[in-house]
């Protein structure tokens, strides 16, 4: 009787495990189609690059990028539904309340999350991505940022680089990458004990295989011959 209890305890944990593994995989795959949805528009992808950098609120983010501003609230509505982003507080203004809002870590594109979105919205993320990028190098032309500071960094190189060079590179772009996250958080500290005050700075890293013979330059001979 002792051995067949002991047995049928032990089913029962290996039954425990296996409904405890269903459904954190229920679970994972639910916020893996709510990362895809959300995803899956170029808006809600400069919304969600924003405001994981910093607090956002609707009319702010329609003024930045002069989109109406019935099309960003509804986006950021979704955002809010798919568990992306968060209000954090409600601001008065002009007799009304406007609403802000930050990134989730919901919202943080890991490495294992990117494979799962498909070609498809993978595409979609890097168009609005390069673009969100794009506008900030425009702001800062336009507001005079890019040249207030004399060390400020703006490098880019075509390369060529074998399959370990490759590798190799990849390890020192995402060495950089931790290294300014280390110096965000170091900033907050500093700036919440009132020792400094932190600025809105874009950083920015690319590594990418580039074609052999670009389209453009195709293009260029094509009219050139016409």
């Amino acid at each position: 009787m002792g051995q067949v209890k002991s047995k049928r305890s032990g089913q029962g944990k290996g039954n425990a495990k296996s409904a405890n593994k269903r459904a954190r995989e229920a679970t994972a795959n639910l916020i893996d189609h709510r990362l895809r949805k959300a995803l899956s528009h170029e808006l809600r992808v400069q919304i969600l690059s924003v405001a994981n950098q910093r607090e956002i609120s609707p009319s702010e983010f329609s003024e930045e990028l002069d989109v109406p501003l019935s099309n960003v609230s509804y986006h950021f509505r979704r955002l809010v539904e798919y568990d992306c982003i968060e209000m954090t507080r409600e601001v008065p203004v002009r007799g009304s309340h406007e609403h802000r809002y930050v990134g989730t870590r919901r919202g943080l594109i890991s490495d294992g999350d990117w494979a799962k979105l498909g070609k498809g919205t993978q595409a979609g993320v890097r168009i609005a991505g390069f673009q969100d990028l794009i506008n900030r190098c425009t702001q800062a032309g336009k507001g005079n940022t890019f040249e207030s500071r004399e060390d400020a960094a703006f490098y880019w190189v075509p390369v060529g680089v074998d399959e370990v060079g490759w590798e190799k590179m990849q390890a020192a772009i995402r060495r950089i990458i931790k290294e300014v996250e280390a110096c965000e958080i170091e900033s907050a500290k500093r700036a919440a004990c009132g020792e400094t005050r932190t600025f809105p700075v874009t950083f920015g890293v690319l590594g990418f295989e580039s074609p052999e013979k670009p389209n453009w330059n195709r293009r260029r001979k094509t009219k050139a011959n016409e």
